[in-house]
């Protein structure tokens, strides 16, 4: 399709204003229009501000015009263009049900109110809030050009519904639907759970944004039954049309976005350039001088005292169980001076922030977001202390400077305070921020009010945050594709570059950042992993289907596997789950079992009981409950904004105190009131506060990320084995952005860890190096590059393993980068790559036996449980105490343990071993071991290496906070 015919083929009102508006329609538009005007489903995949979105809303305006003047004409009923069904699976919703079609529609309806056409679906609020600010131009535009043309009035009415939508608005909605409604996918699933699904009985086009975010995981399972549920509502299939800047595999997204439809995948080549570095600010890593006042004061990068949190850690927003924090201190066994790489990195960062009008700045965890936001307020406070100076102007900040002093030191840490400066130059956004804050924090970025925002994932996504000169990421970006994501928050423009810096914090982060910025460049991104067969889903989607109508049970599986997720869900799991649902389990010792459908197999019936309806509204959805505690100013003190401040880790809490000041979103507040659901603040200005922590999961390096890594680290071996004589290596390093002090520092760490242990771990060689501690036991370290997901089975059952083989108990911890295992001195027996390798065939029983008793299966089979609506929510809208959550899922594990086929046990397993931990590619390693093509090297050191000292440092955070873990 050309240009001209692209344009062409919409009405004279909306190619009028386009073409006021712009210069003409980039490539994924032109491309985007002919794939959606055939009718056939379409996967749009394309760089962050290619005009995507609009794409997509402009044909669907131009398609609601179209049918508001046909109307007008005297053709109502007959459908606009392109919306024929074509290339299009005809499945009618009546054939659903048992009961035929419920047609109360027309009584919730306004008649006269046409009714919703567009439905766009966004995994976030903010971003859903977002889309509906900016159609305010297109169709105030379009109206304008239609009255100046003489045009029938033709009103387009755009609303949203979410979770915070008020009661008010709710019934409006219900009332007089817009023609385009703008909804998550949780509230997505309440409205055909209830009343409000005849609202949605005229939608005609489903737009899913940045549908990677929801395809791989369980939350887009439930989106993908509820997207074949609407069907079965409408007279025929939605066009459904899928929005992603990063996507992979492009087949696999598309067959989610479609289930059992075709379509149509719009990704034509991005010529578009990125400019990404790798900065380190000081020359050595591991000589870094001390700031003067720091040094004087005894900061020097000690470890903390006794009862203080080391910050980072395990169990941070990057690990699981103990709470997340900036770093690490400095590396045992490597040649370090007693000063912090933080403070440098810090004034490097304020540095760049003064340089440009707006920036992002991403880090991997909430807790150093705050941290971080608190240490650049500080710097720029102390640089420009009189608030009425001029900003930019005044002394140069550096690592010595009193704002740099007013922190401890340590890895850049903190004593767990922060003050509250004068200046603030940067806010925090997060996900424990309050939505109105964080909303607030995106319009004054946006506006120029605000020079900074300290994000994590929660700015990934599209979100438009206006010009954003430049991304600085923090640390290593968890994959390739979350990276591409956070540097395409800046020129955010049709044409513009995104430019982006990572700062590593360790060497061993600059060793992976290499990675990660090169495959970035290259537009490697790594595939989703989709779960297959959720039960729980299946469990709860059935529950609230069911509730709406009966239904015929051949008719639902249908449904259902119509679904990517559920496309191979085999009968034997369909039935246990509704053998599940209907009672088939005894309830006598845990009442939650009680049957919640009634499944007349002679009929061939599902029908419900008395409850399922408001079981499945009320504790619906896949997001865990993590016992957060929502932090709120006290009533009638929010006249200035909403109530609600953020909110606070379950563990953060039980440490503080009525009086405490605390930090939260760059500000501080006094903490009135602790009850059983909530904390009570008051703001405390000037205030010295606690900066928070919480624990939180994650993902851990994807596999395919690791076998990149080591095959980097292959390359980068054989380079420093004959010493990089014509400089090729340093030069390719430069060339993938990494600065002169990055390449020095990567160089001199391979060349030091390949004297200490003769090898460096690589895709084709795994390192085992032995080393006594000091208490003389020994620790036995693999050096592997290929990721937690994998490590972590590896860990348990090579624990098991040296348990039975050499008769010792030992302590094992799995990491990103490799397992240590402490082993005490067992006569002179000391395991080395044996305890390492095991028969391909054996690994997932193995693991499978391992996992079923460890904590990580209670806590995902109490996730599970309550996604399948086993654990439904005593008070809904008020917390339920983990410890409660907790006790209840034990009593429920224990009953299920007698039936080893229960559903939720089944999915457990099967959440633990594929979604949590990579079996397979585990299972693949060994097979690659087994036929030689990954080989161990072996060494005893009398220091650990320099890769051992990251791996050691999350050794001792795990067993410090063993007894946090739940």
């Amino acid at each position: 399709m050309t240009v001209s015919d692209a344009l062409g083929a919409f009405t004279p009102a909306v190619r009028d204003w386009f073409e006021s508006a712009f210069a003409g329609p980039t490539p994924v538009q032109v491309e985007a229009w002919a794939a959606i005007d055939s009718g056939d489903n379409a996967l749009v995949i394309a760089p962050t501000g290619s005009g995507k979105t609009l794409a997509a809303f402009m044909h669907a305006i131009d398609g609601l015009y179209r049918e508001r003047d046909a109307a007008q004409a005297g053709g109502a009923g007959r459908a606009p263009d392109g919306d024929d069904g074509r290339a299009r699976g005809k499945r009618a919703g009546k054939a659903l049900s048992a009961a035929g079609p419920d047609a109360a529609g027309a009584r919730l309806r306004d008649a006269s109110a046409p009714p919703t056409r567009v439905l766009y679906v966004s995994p976030l609020k903010a971003l859903g809030a977002d889309v509906q600010r900016n159609l305010r131009a297109p169709l105030q535009g379009i109206a304008a050009r239609r009255s100046r043309r003489g045009d029938p009035e033709a009103r387009i009415d755009v609303g949203m519904r979410t979770g915070d939508t008020p009661g008010g608005e709710r019934a409006r909605l219900l009332r007089r639907p817009p023609q385009i409604l703008i909804t998550t996918p949780e509230s997505l699933f309440l409205m055909l759970t209830s009343r409000a699904r005849e609202t949605l009985q005229g939608v005609r086009t489903v737009i899913v944004d940045e549908v990677h975010a929801v395809a791989g995981t369980k939350r887009g399972a439930h989106l993908a039954v509820s997207l074949e549920r609407l069907d079965a509502l409408l007279p025929r299939p939605a066009q459904r049309v899928g929005l992603s800047a990063t996507v992979r595999p492009v087949d696999g997204v598309a067959a989610f976005l479609g289930g059992a439809s075709p379509v149509t995948v719009v990704n034509p080549p991005s010529s578009r350039r990125l400019d990404l570095r790798v900065a380190v600010p000081v020359e050595d890593m591991t000589l870094i001088p001390v700031p003067q006042a720091a040094a004087a004061d005894g900061r020097d990068g000690d470890p903390p005292s006794a009862g203080r949190r080391p910050p980072g850690g395990p169990g941070s927003d990057g690990g699981r169980g103990a709470p997340d924090g900036p770093d690490r201190s400095p590396a045992a066994g490597q040649t370090t001076a007693a000063g912090s790489i933080w403070p440098h990195v810090e004034a490097s960062i304020l540095d760049r922030i003064l340089a440009h009008r707006s920036t992002i700045v991403f880090v991997n965890s909430r807790g150093l977001a705050e941290r971080l936001t608190a240490r650049l307020n500080g710097l720029y406070s102390a640089r420009f202390g009189d608030p009425d100076d001029p900003a930019g102007d005044g002394p140069a900040a550096g690592p010595g400077t009193p704002a740099a002093q007013a922190y401890d030191s340590w890895s850049g840490g903190t004593q767990g305070r922060a003050s509250d400066p004068a200046r603030r130059i940067a806010r925090a956004h997060h996900g424990s921020v309050s939505k109105e804050r964080r909303a607030s924090t995106e319009r004054d970025l946006k506006s120029g009010a605000l020079r900074c925002v300290v994000a994590t994932s929660s700015l990934e996504l599209g979100i438009d945050m206006g010009l954003v000169d430049e991304v600085i990421q923090v640390g290593v970006p968890p994959s390739a594709a979350s990276g591409l994501q956070r540097v395409g928050r800046a020129g955010h423009a049709v044409g513009g570059i995104p430019s982006g810096v990572v700062y590593p914090r360790t060497r061993r982060d600059l060793l992976d950042a290499a990675v990660v910025v090169d495959r970035m460049r290259a537009g490697l991104i790594e595939a989703l992993q989709m779960p297959d067969n959720p039960l729980d889903v299946l469990a709860q989607q059935t529950v609230a289907a069911v509730a709406m109508e009966p239904l015929e049970t051949e008719a639902w599986y249908r449904l259902v596997r119509r679904s990517r997720p559920f496309r191979r869900l085999p009968r034997s799991a369909f039935d246990a789950t509704l053998d599940m649902l209907a009672g088939r389990y005894p309830s006598t010792d845990f009442a939650e079992l009680r049957p919640r459908i009634v499944w007349d197999r002679q009929k061939g019936t599902l029908i419900a009981r008395p409850g399922a309806q408001r079981l499945a509204v009320t504790s619906g959805g896949t997001i865990p409950d993590r016992g957060a505690y929502s932090v709120i100013l006290p009533e009638g003190e929010e006249a200035a904004g909403a109530r609600r401040v953020g909110e606070l880790d379950e563990e953060m809490v039980y440490e503080s105190r009525v009086g405490d000041v605390v930090a939260l979103g760059a500000t501080t507040w006094r903490i009135l009131e602790i009850t059983d659901d909530r904390v009570v603040v008051s703001p405390a200005p000037g205030r010295s506060a606690r900066l928070p922590f919480w624990r939180g999961d994650g993902a851990g390096r994807p596999a395919e990320l690791g076998a990149a890594i080591g095959g980097f680290l292959a390359d980068l071996d054989a380079a420093v084995a004959d010493g990089d004589p014509d400089g090729r290596f340093a030069e390719r390093l430069a060339a993938s952005g990494l600065d002169g002090n990055a390449v020095s520092n990567l160089l001199a760490l391979a060349l030091q860890q390949r004297q200490a242990t003769g090898a460096l771990p690589t895709d084709r060689r795994l390192v085992v190096e032995r080393v006594r501690d000091e208490a003389g036991d020994w620790r036995i370290i693999l050096h592997s590059p290929h990721g937690r997901r994998v490590h972590e089975p590896w860990a348990l059952i090579v624990a098991e393993r040296i348990r039975r083989r050499w008769k010792v108990d030992p302590s094992v911890v799995a990491g990103d980068d490799g397992i240590v295992a402490r082993v005490p001195d067992a006569d002179g027996r000391v395991p080395g790559a044996d305890a390492f390798e095991f028969d391909p065939a054996d690994v997932r029983r193995l693991v499978g036996d391992a996992v079923s008793g460890s904590a990580l299966f209670a806590s995902r089979f109490r996730e599970c449980a309550a996604r399948a609506l086993l654990l439904p929510k005593r008070n809904p809208g008020r917390r339920s105490p983990l410890w409660q959550q907790r006790l209840r899922a034990g009593q429920l594990l224990q009953v299920a343990g007698e039936h080893p086929g229960f559903p939720v046990l089944v999915e457990t397993a099967r959440e633990c071993l594929h979604d949590v931990y990579d079996v397979e590619a585990l299972t693949a390693l060994m097979e690659r071991i087994r036929d030689g093509r990954v080989r161990f090297a072996e060494a005893t050191t009398a220091v650990p290496s320099p890769f051992a000292a990251d791996l050691l440092f999350g050794y001792v955070a795990e067993f410090l906070y063993e007894s946090d873990a739940p």
